[in-house]
C-alpha cells in the first residue's frame, strides 16, 4: 500500500509540473539607432560639422546610459572631429563615427 502511495504521489507530482504550459514570450524590440548617427551620416555626405556638433555631442552623451564604453570612445572621436577642418577627413570621421553606431 505504501509503494502505491509513493508511486501515485510521484505521477501526481510529474503531472504537476508539466500543467504549467510554456513560459509566456516577450518580444524584444532593438533599440532605435541613436540620434548621433543620422546626424553623423549628413556630416559624412557634407563634409560640414558646424552646428551638428553640439547635437551629436549631446546624443552620444545621452548613449552613456546605455552603452557607456562605446559612448566614450564616440565623444573622444567627436572631440577629434571637432579639430578637423578638411572636409574629406571630417567626412572619413564621421563615416566611421557612424558605423559604431
Amino acid at each position: 500500500m505504501r509503494r502505491l502511495a509513493c508511486t501515485a504521489m510521484l505521477f501526481s507530482s510529474l503531472f504537476a509540473a508539466g500543467c504549467g504550459g510554456s513560459l509566456p514570450t516577450q518580444e524584444v524590440t532593438p533599440p532605435a539607432p541613436p540620434a548621433a548617427k543620422a546626424q553623423l551620416m549628413d556630416v559624412a555626405n557634407s563634409g560640414e560639422l558646424g552646428s551638428a556638433a553640439s547635437a551629436i555631442r549631446e546624443s552620444l552623451e545621452a548613449m552613456k546610459t546605455t552603452d557607456s564604453a562605446n559612448a566614450e570612445l564616440l565623444l573622444q572621436e567627436m572631440t577629434e572631429l571637432e579639430g578637423l577642418s578638411d572636409p574629406n577627413k571630417i567626412k572619413a570621421k564621421a563615416k566611421a563615427m557612424a558605423d559604431r553606431l
